[in-house]
């Protein structure tokens, strides 16, 4: 099966006008950010935003909401993700890296792991109170001297500052999810299960039955389970999760609509096209159409 295809720095470069070629980390100032695109995709990088001013509507996966200033988003790599102009001129910072760049002087490969924040289920906005973003303000300013200076040794620097701000971001995660303890003790662990295996099977498997079996509960049981967490019934997610893979591939001018459905798994091209327009309002040719 052919990957679905993602940004890669060199593409987050143009779709920011950037210049900067580098193919392991990229960071956009404020000067250079404009939410261009609000079609969704994936990059292979992680993600660490900080906005300072305005809003911005956030997707990611099948979570949605609007992050407001001040705030930090995090995202790893591969969730699939848009971001929709809610005001216009929000003022953001972002740093996109890859896992091989930062972890090329640590001897544990694993090290980006340990941190929750970057759990792929989820969008994770920490809202900042006025010290924190004082101290976010110093980490990417400094990213932001290094880089725009050329710094001699700019690799090994920004990969410091890099792992101070992975650090600062731990502590101001767990003092959000320590001033609401309620929100995670309220979360079924059959939902993040759910979540985990959706994420591993939605190109092949689409039935909710084939989720309740893996999970051991009945079909009626993991939907109402999921219904009472999320408003959205597990045939729900399950729809949504395709249309957003369908949306990643439709991209791809280099896959027909016929391939795509391959890909996604539908007995034929007429099938996958009804449900498309069912869910979206419009045919999978359309929607390729209209991101011209």
């Amino acid at each position: 099966m052919k990957a679905i295809s993602t940004y890669n720095i060199s593409k987050l470069s143009n779709i920011f006008a950037l210049t900067d070629r580098r193919d392991d980390f990229l960071f956009i100032g404020e000067e250079n950010y404009t939410p261009s695109t609000e079609e969704p995709f994936r990059t292979d990088t992680y993600a660490i935003a900080f906005l300072k001013q305005g809003q911005l509507g956030i997707t990611a996966g099948l979570s949605t909401g609007v992050i407001t200033a001040p705030s930090l988003l995090t995202i790893g790599p591969y969730v699939i993700r848009s971001i929709h102009k809610v005001e216009n001129n929000p003022r953001l910072d972002l740093i996109f890296f890859k896992e091989s760049f930062f972890l090329e002087n640590q001897s544990d490969i694993f090290y980006l792991l340990k941190y929750g924040f970057f759990e792929h289920e989820d969008s994770h906005i920490i809202p900042l109170s006025a010290e924190q973003v004082t101290r976010f303000s110093a980490i990417y300013e400094l990213l932001r001297a290094t880089i725009h200076e050329a710094h001699p040794h700019m690799d090994n620097i920004v990969r410091s500052y890099l792992n101070i701000l992975l650090c600062e971001t731990d502590v101001a995660a767990a003092r959000l999810k320590a001033a609401n303890p309620g929100s995670s003790a309220r979360t079924h662990p059959l939902l993040a299960n759910f979540k985990n295996l959706l994420s591993k099977e939605i190109l092949q498997q689409h039935s909710v039955r084939f989720y309740a079996s893996r999970l051991n509960v009945t079909p009626k049981y993991l939907s109402e389970v999921i219904k009472e967490q999320t408003g959205k019934t597990a045939g729900e997610w399950i729809d949504q999760t395709l249309i957003l893979e369908a949306k990643v591939l439709l991209q791809r001018k280099d896959l027909s609509i016929s391939q795509i459905s391959d890909l996604l798994n539908f007995s034929d091209q007429s099938v996958f096209g009804k449900f498309f327009k069912v869910n979206t309002g419009m045919s999978p040719l359309n929607y390729r159409n209209s991101l011209t």
